[in-house]
C-alpha cells in the first residue's frame, strides 16, 4: 500500500506538538494549581487546533490550499514563538524570570490556534475569489461562442439553405450540401469543446497519471492520424503525477493544436522534464508558423475582454486542464521558428513510492 502525508495529518501533528508545550509545563513547572491552570490554557488551545484538523475535510478548500493553510500556520506558531522568547529576555534583562516555560507554551498554542483558523479562512477567501473570476472567464467565453460561433455558423448554413431553395440547377447542390455540413460540423465540434470546458470546471477531483504513458498514448493516436508529421518525443521511463481527470485531452489538444495549425513539414517535438522545485513540466515545441498572440495572450489575462479574445478553444482546454490540476500553461516562442506550450504540473505529493510500485508487483 501507498503512505502519504496529508495537510490533514499536519494539523493534528501541531495539535499534538502544542498538547505537549502543555503536558511538559505541567510536568516540569511543579508549582501546584498555578501551574496545572496555565497548563489548562494551553490544552484548550490545542483543543482548537484538534477541531481544526478534524473539520478540516468538511472546508470547501483544495488539496494545494489546505497545504499552503499549514504553511502559514507554522509559520504563525514560529512568530508567536519567537515574540514570547523576545519577551522573556527583556524581563530577563532585568532580573531572574521563571516564565519562559509558560510563555513558549502558551504562545506556540496561541499561535497555533490562531495561525490554523486565520490560514485557512485567507486560503478559502481567496480560493473562492480566484473561483469567482474564474467562472467569470468561462462564461464570457461561453457568451462569445454562443453570441459569434453559433450565430455566425447557422446564419451561413441558413444562407445556403436558401440557396438551395432557389437553385435552378441541381449540379450545384452537391458542393453546397458538402459546405453547409462543414459549417454545421464546425458548429457541432465548438459547442462540444465548450461542453468540455465547462466540465473539466465542474469537476475538481485529480487523480494519479503516468505522464509518459499518457504522453506515449496520444502521441502514438495522433501519428496513425498523421503519418505526414513528424513527431519525435524525448521521454523519461516514467514520470507521475497528480491531475485533473482530462490531463490526456489537454496533452491530445497541444499536440493537435501544433499539427493541425500548421503545414505537413512541421516537425513537432513532445518532452517531459523536472524543474529543480519538483515542476513537472510537459513541452510541445513545432518549427510552425506558431500561435498567434491574440490567440494565448487572453490566457494569461485576469480575464477576457471585448478587444482581446482567443478563437482557440482548444487552448482553453489546456488551460483548464492545467489549473484545476493546481499548475499553469506558458507560452513561449521556438527558435528559429515556432511556438512552444508548456504544460506545468505541481509534483505528487505522495511519499515512499516504493511501496505502492511493491504493491503493484504483487
Amino acid at each position: 500500500m501507498s503512505f502519504k502525508i496529508s495537510p490533514t495529518s499536519g494539523f493534528y501533528a501541531l495539535g499534538i506538538f502544542c498538547f505537549g508545550l502543555g503536558t511538559q509545563h505541567a510536568l516540569f513547572e511543579g508549582r501546584g494549581l498555578e501551574t496545572v491552570l496555565e497548563s489548562f490554557i494551553v490544552w484548550s488551545l490545542s483543543a482548537l487546533v484538534f477541531f481544526t484538523a478534524y473539520t478540516l475535510s468538511d472546508r470547501d478548500i483544495s488539496l494545494d490550499g489546505r497545504w499552503r493553510a499549514l504553511v502559514l500556520s507554522l509559520g504563525v506558531t514560529a512568530a508567536f514563538v519567537l515574540l514570547a522568547v523576545a519577551v522573556w529576555l527583556t524581563w530577563a534583562i532585568r532580573g531572574p524570570s521563571r516564565e519562559l516555560s509558560f510563555l513558549v507554551s502558551f504562545a506556540g498554542a496561541l499561535g497555533a490556534a490562531v495561525g490554523t483558523r486565520s490560514g485557512l479562512y485567507a486560503v478559502e477567501g481567496n480560493e473562492r475569489l480566484k473561483r469567482a473570476q474564474e467562472l467569470s472567464k468561462l462564461l464570457k467565453i461561453n457568451q462569445r461562442v454562443l453570441r459569434h460561433n453559433i450565430r455566425n455558423e447557422l446564419s451561413i448554413a441558413l444562407g445556403l439553405l436558401e440557396d438551395l431553395e432557389t437553385a435552378d440547377s441541381t449540379e450545384e447542390i452537391p458542393e453546397t450540401t458538402r459546405i453547409i455540413r462543414r459549417h454545421l460540423d464546425d458548429l457541432l465540434e465548438a459547442t462540444d469543446r465548450t461542453r468540455r470546458i465547462v466540465s473539466i470546471w465542474e469537476t475538481d477531483a485529480r487523480r494519479e497519471f503516468d505522464l509518459v504513458e499518457a504522453v506515449h498514448a496520444e502521441v502514438t493516436a495522433i501519428r496513425e492520424d498523421h503519418p505526414e508529421i513528424t513527431l519525435t518525443t524525448e521521454l523519461p521511463e516514467t514520470c507521475r503525477v497528480r491531475a485533473h481527470p482530462a490531463l490526456s485531452l489537454a496533452i491530445e489538444e497541444a499536440i493537435l493544436n501544433a499539427v493541425e495549425h500548421n503545414a505537413p513539414d512541421v516537425t513537432v517535438t513532445v518532452s517531459i522534464h523536472t524543474r529543480d522545485d519538483g515542476t513537472v513540466i510537459t513541452e510541445i515545441a513545432d518549427t510552425g508558423q506558431g500561435i498567434s498572440e491574440d490567440d494565448w495572450r487572453p490566457i494569461e489575462l485576469p480575464e477576457e475582454t471585448p478587444l482581446s479574445h482567443t478563437e482557440g478553444l482548444g487552448l482553453w482546454i489546456i488551460y483548464w486542464t492545467a489549473t484545476m490540476s493546481g499548475g499553469s500553461v506558458e507560452f513561449a516562442e521556438n527558435e528559429p521558428r515556432g511556438t512552444i506550450v508548456r504544460l506545468l504540473l505541481p509534483p505528487d505529493r505522495s511519499v515512499l513510492s516504493m511501496f505502492s510500485d511493491a504493491s503493484r508487483n504483487r
